[in-house]
């Protein structure tokens, strides 16, 4: 007759203790991810919340850029900081028409210059006369601007205000401007004109 192996509670208590190690490990684990989890997800609520209100801080109107060449105008935006609503917006026009004028003088010696590779040295692009009217060609751009969308908002935590300009001149009219302006130069502005570089202004 056999006899039975007597009850091991060594065994049975050892083999519990792995379980709830085992247990207390996953549960570890799994505390560890929601913990990570938790702060980048809110990091990323945080940063979605700061980019929406960023946008919502300007017009709709606004664009990204700060000068825009469409068919038959070229634009420049601006925005100021200034306790008075009326000195943020002038401040903001006076920053936009330097920036239309800047960007337009840009945009003529990059056209000039692609046209220079276009017709070469016989066009005169590259005299220097013709060069030091150009660069002055930016002049003709303040007596064509015309004011477009204005606003105000009121800059949080402070007392001032933000003033947003949008300023534009018409491009048909500024390049007969610029063409009075170069007077002398007829054969080089011409060569700019009808190069393919000009279709781009």
């Amino acid at each position: 007759m056999e006899t039975q192996k007597p009850f091991n509670l060594n065994s049975i208590g050892i083999y519990l203790m792995q379980r709830i190690i085992f247990l207390v490990g996953i549960l570890g684990l799994v505390g560890v991810l929601i913990s990570c989890s938790g702060p980048a997800e809110m990091t990323q609520q945080q940063d979605e919340f700061q980019e929406k209100e960023t946008v919502s801080n300007y017009p709709s109107w606004y664009p990204q850029q700060e000068f825009v060449s469409e068919q038959s105008n070229l634009f420049a935006y601006a925005a100021a900081i200034d306790q008075d609503s009326a000195a943020s917006v002038d401040k903001a026009k006076a920053w936009a028409v330097e920036e239309l004028k800047s960007s337009i003088s840009d945009k003529l010696e990059e056209i000039r210059s692609k046209a220079l590779t276009e017709h070469g040295s016989g066009s005169e692009l590259d005299e220097a006369k013709f060069l030091m009217a150009l660069r002055k060609a930016k002049n003709a751009v303040e007596p064509l601007v015309q004011t477009g969308n204005t606003e105000t908002k009121s800059v949080g935590g402070y007392e001032s205000v933000r003033g947003f300009v949008e300023v534009s001149v018409p491009k048909d009219q500024l390049i007969e401007r610029i063409g009075k302006r170069l007077g002398g130069h007829e054969k080089a502005w011409n060569a700019m004109k009808n190069s393919k570089a000009f279709s781009d202004f």
